[in-house]
């Protein structure tokens, strides 16, 4: 789901979508549409793939009465009843969160267990990698080169473009089609298990080829042994697959 899609996250750190119990997705997203307000204009947006993050689409015309309201809990801060319901549920779950906006900034913390049991970060490791993103933000003075991509699930990505001239390419590109860098990137492993790149020194990149269904599709009847070839219309089927006929 992309940017235009939804317009807060609340993010879940310690469970996963495909473990966590329907009954916690519910009262948290009661808790989270309370934190919001505005019950007319707020709806639900659904969770980030591979990620307990439940997502909320504001209405144009609640933006500013929904902004008023997490405005005024964040002077607040922890006092503030409606966070301290989410805060609460969350440590009786072993968990903690965050609310963030679409573009990444975090408004609002919720410490939930995390005090009680400090993640312990299992392990690190680089490696030459790739990552496709769109850039949504460039720029800076040094000869290393700040940039954000947002990947294809809605996660932000902050990189390094090593040079001045690969920057004014990557420039090029922003708030444009998906691109491939690639370059050393770090990558951390939490202690539920979950890798994350947290980094990367970019030295390329590369635009992404956009191949008609049609010729793909072709290209995989070709292969030897493989099943789509028995299909006189294999998009027809691949259709069927995802459910679209």
């Amino acid at each position: 789901m992309r940017s235009s899609d939804w317009s807060y996250e609340l993010k879940v750190f310690g469970t996963a979508p495909k473990v966590m119990p329907l009954q916690d997705v519910g009262e948290l997203a009661k808790r989270f549409a309370e934190l919001l307000g505005n019950v007319e204009g707020v709806h639900f947006a659904g969770l980030r793939k591979g990620s307990a993050s439940m997502r909320a689409k504001v209405d144009d015309h609640a933006a500013a009465d929904v902004n008023v309201q997490l405005t005024t809990v964040r002077l607040q801060e922890e006092s503030a009843p409606k966070v301290i319901r989410i805060n609460d549920y969350l440590r009786t779950r072993g968990w903690h969160g965050v609310v963030r906006n679409r573009d990444g900034a975090v408004l609002l913390t919720f410490p939930g267990a995390k005090g009680e049991k400090a993640e312990e970060e299992l392990r690190t490791v680089q490696q030459m990698d790739s990552v496709v993103g769109t850039v949504i933000k460039i720029g800076g003075r040094d000869e290393t080169v700040p940039m954000t991509l947002e990947t294809s699930d809605g996660a932000f990505l902050d990189v390094t473009v090593r040079g001045r001239d690969l920057a004014k390419r990557l420039a090029q590109h922003l708030f444009g089609k998906d691109i491939r860098v690639s370059g050393l990137a770090t990558w951390k492993r939490d202690a539920e298990g979950q890798w994350s790149c947290t980094n990367m020194l970019v030295g390329d990149f590369e635009e992404l080829q956009e191949t008609p269904l049609s010729l793909l599709f072709e290209s995989l009847r070709d292969l030897p042994g493989n099943g789509w070839r028995e299909f006189d219309d294999p998009i027809g089927e691949w259709k069927k697959l995802r459910g679209d006929d």
